[in-house]
């Protein structure tokens, strides 16, 4: 038994830890219940604070949006496609050529003493200086005529390759012809001339460096790619984001202005060039015995260029490029320096993330602004953001000018025209008129259009500007 004994303690002292650290079941739930009030006390604290955030940031969201300007769809304007418009170039500018030609060697075929059965003195002209001329100005219809095939049936994917191979053989190809016409050109005449013919390539070199898009197209690469299914063609079209993001929207700003000055400089090169090749390189070649009018000849070449002039700024600018710059310069904004010296001014200082409503005063590098327009996103003082405000605030401006100086020229060749009494100037005169009256027509299409539109935009983002001076 004593072995039975010494057992039975073992076991019982076995089991008396468990007794002894044993928590009371009263004290169990009371800490339970504390633990359990300061979880749900957090939980109610952490929704509250986000409650609070959410509500803040749909205030913000809410002011933003009031701050938005309200923009006005503008109806679909056609626009000749790049096809379309080279071959018209290409037709206007050999009308152009041939009739510098004809002011140049003209003869009185039509007396009867005259040796003369032509119009012109044709074996006085370089063959090669007009397959050289032909060359330049036949390039750009080749290349969109190309591109076009190219779009066309080549696979989707494939399309961007093929057309950077076509430029390389086209431009190999035309630089081929060039040079071999300028050996030809430089055993016949001196080599100043050649050196004169050859200036517009050292110009683009200047201007463009070693790219070769502005020597093919007049528009600039373009800045959001669209791919249409149906006709497979790579879509130019930069693209408006109604942004609510202050940097978001200078960033879109500075890509707009960089690609209208590359529209420009194109644009002014595609001109000059037609001008220079089509109207000044044909008087460099003329025989020194040969008389001829120059105050004509040089009033050809100044007419032919502001044409061709307006009749690139209106494709490189249409009514849709234009309202895309329109609205990103609503979001942008403007403010003007406030002379402070003898004023005492509650101002703020400017936040480069902050959307700042009509009439806000900052203050930036030790100078005061007060913001302009339904929202203002720009930096004070800078000049380019200004500019480009100024500049496209009011779109129809810059189509008013370009309307203004297209009715002026239009004007200006009527009166030349009512006074020639020359055959050939009356000739050359009509045919120019004739190729200005359709960029005459389409500028003051675009205008009537920019006009009422932006009209009844305009009396909106008063209504609106209203409204939050109001509520303020």
């Amino acid at each position: 038994m004593p072995s039975a004994r010494r057992n039975s303690n073992r076991n019982f002292n076995a089991r008396v830890p468990l007794n002894i650290y044993q928590v009371p079941s009263s004290q169990s739930s009371l800490s339970t219940t504390v633990a359990t009030t300061n979880i749900t006390s957090n939980i109610s604290t952490s929704s509250s604070l986000l409650n609070d955030e959410k509500k803040y940031s749909d205030n913000v969201n809410n002011v933003n949006r009031l701050l938005a300007p309200k923009h006005v769809p503008i109806p679909t304007v056609p626009i000749d496609g790049q096809l379309t418009f080279e071959a018209i170039s290409l037709g206007i500018s050999v009308i152009a050529a041939c009739l510098q030609l004809l002011n140049l060697y003209r003869t009185v075929w039509w007396l009867p003493q005259s040796y003369n059965d032509n119009s012109i003195n044709f074996y006085l002209i370089d063959p090669y200086f007009i397959i050289f001329i032909i060359t330049m100005i036949t390039r750009r219809f080749i290349y969109a005529l190309l591109r076009r095939v190219v779009d066309s049936l080549s696979p989707a994917r494939w399309i961007p390759m093929a057309q950077k191979v076509m430029r390389i053989v086209l431009l190999v190809v035309i630089l081929a012809i060039l040079v071999f016409c300028l050996y030809l050109i430089y055993e016949r005449h001196n080599s100043m001339k050649v050196f004169y013919l050859c200036y517009p390539i050292s110009v683009y070199f200047f201007m463009f460096g070693m790219s070769i898009d502005p020597f093919f197209d007049i528009t600039s690469p373009p800045l959001y790619v669209k791919e249409d299914r149906k006709t497979k063609f790579l879509l130019d079209k930069p693209l408006h984001n109604c942004s609510l993001n202050a940097s978001a929207i200078r960033a879109e700003v500075s890509s707009l202005r960089s690609d209208f000055n590359r529209r420009l400089k194109r644009a002014l090169f595609a001109s000059s060039g037609s001008a220079y090749v089509c109207g000044i390189a044909p008087i460099i070649f003329v025989p020194q015995y040969l008389h001829f009018n120059i105050s004509w000849i040089i009033q050809h070449v100044v007419l032919f260029w502001l044409g061709r002039l307006s009749a690139h700024f209106a494709q490189a600018y249409p009514v849709r490029y234009c309202d895309v710059l329109h609205r990103a310069a609503l979001h942008l904004g403007k403010w003007s320096k406030i002379d402070s010296r003898n004023v005492h001014l509650v101002a703020q200082l400017w936040n480069e993330n902050t959307l700042w409503p009509h009439g806000s005063i900052v203050k930036h590098n030790r100078e005061f602004y007060r913001s302009k327009g339904l929202c203002t996103t720009a930096e004070p003082g800078n000049s380019s953001h200004c500019r480009f405000y100024t500049l496209f605030n009011n779109p129809t401006m810059l189509l008013c000018s370009l309307l203004g100086l297209q009715l002026l020229l239009v004007s200006v060749q009527i009166l030349i025209l009512l006074r020639a009494v020359e055959w050939y100037q009356i000739l050359s005169m009509t045919l120019l008129l004739i190729t200005n009256y359709y960029t005459l027509f389409k500028l003051a299409r675009d205008f009537l259009v920019c006009w009422k539109v932006y009209r009844t935009e305009q009396i909106i983002q008063e209504k609106a500007q209203t409204a939050i001076s109001t509520n303020q």
